[in-house]
């Protein structure tokens, strides 16, 4: 039998595909005409998104730095690079910029340093960034499925959601930090230096507070204070104010208006891996558990998918979560090595791998 799959592509291979990509997607002109060819690229696997992701990353974060070191100083300037000026040639800009994004791949290996992480679900402890204080950008991450807190030389503490990633770079008179993905809660340390927050091309200057910052893939920020006071600021340098309890959702770029939003209440205790609901649905509930998960949980059926259920739950162990739902609920949980069930009854012949309602 002949096999007609294609043979892997090699990982530089795939990077050059995703450099061109970026590239092509950052010409306005090009990105309209091809938008459709490079969704289907997009949509040929997960190790192309991740390719694309990388690529965009590194040139937001590599720029940023060079033109920090090239400046001469330690302050970080926007997070999203800012449209390149048009030139007369596309062909000239397309090859400068896959040239450029993947440089600065290379670049990125030796400017952006940090601490490693092991892959551990769950929540954990605050681990200690004393090395923020150093010029090179100290880089906090987490893996899919861990919320982990990092205690900076200040004393702030810095808790990141499920696959977050932030760059922290102080000096004598700043203390800069740059969200690139995810959500991070920013507890700040009182002191004279100014703590600020890049998300896009926003930024949130705290003035000792508690504040929550994320960036979505659709490239919205979302700013939530739960205590003190923060300035959201855009380039222009316009200026929203904070009061506790306000949430902002903006977009990364300052094309469109800001909103308030009513915050989500069950969001309070996130970084303790805890959401406290209030009639939700259980696929709503599992939606948001599936964020850290290894195994998925999911519903036999709609009817168990549309059942409300209210209390606080740590969402961040989906095992022991089917457990207190079952228990609560009168269901039955299948388990299988793919996925953990909801049930009203365990099927015929389910075995050992059915646990009965109770």
């Amino acid at each position: 039998m002949m096999d007609d799959t294609p043979p892997p592509r090699r990982h530089g291979k795939l990077r050059e595909e995703a450099a061109d990509w970026f590239a092509i997607m950052r010409n306005t002109e090009e990105a309209d005409i091809r938008r459709k060819e490079f969704e289907a690229w997009l949509a040929c696997g997960a190790l192309h998104r991740a390719a694309y992701s990388r690529i965009a990353e590194t040139y937001s974060v590599g720029k940023h730095l060079k033109q920090d070191d090239a400046g001469g100083g330690d302050n970080i300037s926007e997070a999203v690079p800012a449209r390149l000026p048009a030139t007369r040639s596309s062909e000239i800009r397309k090859p400068l910029l896959i040239a450029s994004a993947v440089a600065l791949l290379s670049l990125c290996a030796h400017w952006v340093l940090g601490v490693g992480l092991t892959n551990l679900a769950g929540v954990q402890p605050p681990l200690d960034a004393s090395l923020a204080s150093t010029r090179v950008p100290l880089r906090l991450a987490t893996s899919s499925g861990e919320i982990r807190s990092f205690r900076l030389d200040d004393g702030s503490l810095v808790a990141l959601d499920t696959d977050s990633l932030v760059f922290v770079r102080y000096d004598a008179s700043r203390r800069d930090l740059l969200l690139v993905r995810g959500r991070g809660r920013f507890t700040v340390a009182h002191e004279n230096r100014p703590f600020t927050v890049h998300a896009g091309r926003r930024t949130v200057v705290a003035r000792g507070t508690i504040f929550d910052v994320a960036i979505s893939a659709r490239n919205l920020v979302r700013v939530h204070l739960m205590r003190g006071a923060v300035d959201v600021k855009d380039q222009s340098q316009s200026t929203i104010r904070l009061s506790p309890g306000q949430q902002l959702l903006l977009s990364a770029t300052p094309r469109s208006s800001p909103q308030f939003e009513k915050a989500a209440m069950e969001d309070a205790r996130w970084p303790d891996g805890l959401r406290d609901y209030t009639d939700i649905r259980l696929a709503d509930l599992f939606e948001e558990a599936n964020r850290y998960a290894k195994t998925p949980l999911l519903a036999a059926t709609p009817e168990v998918s549309d059942i409300r259920v209210s209390g606080k739950f740590r969402i961040t162990d989906t095992h022991r979560l089917a457990g207190n739902l079952a228990d609560l609920l009168a269901l039955a949980v299948i388990t299988s090595p793919a996925s953990i069930s909801l049930a009203r009854d365990c099927p015929t012949n389910s075995g050992e791998n059915c646990r009965s309602p109770s």
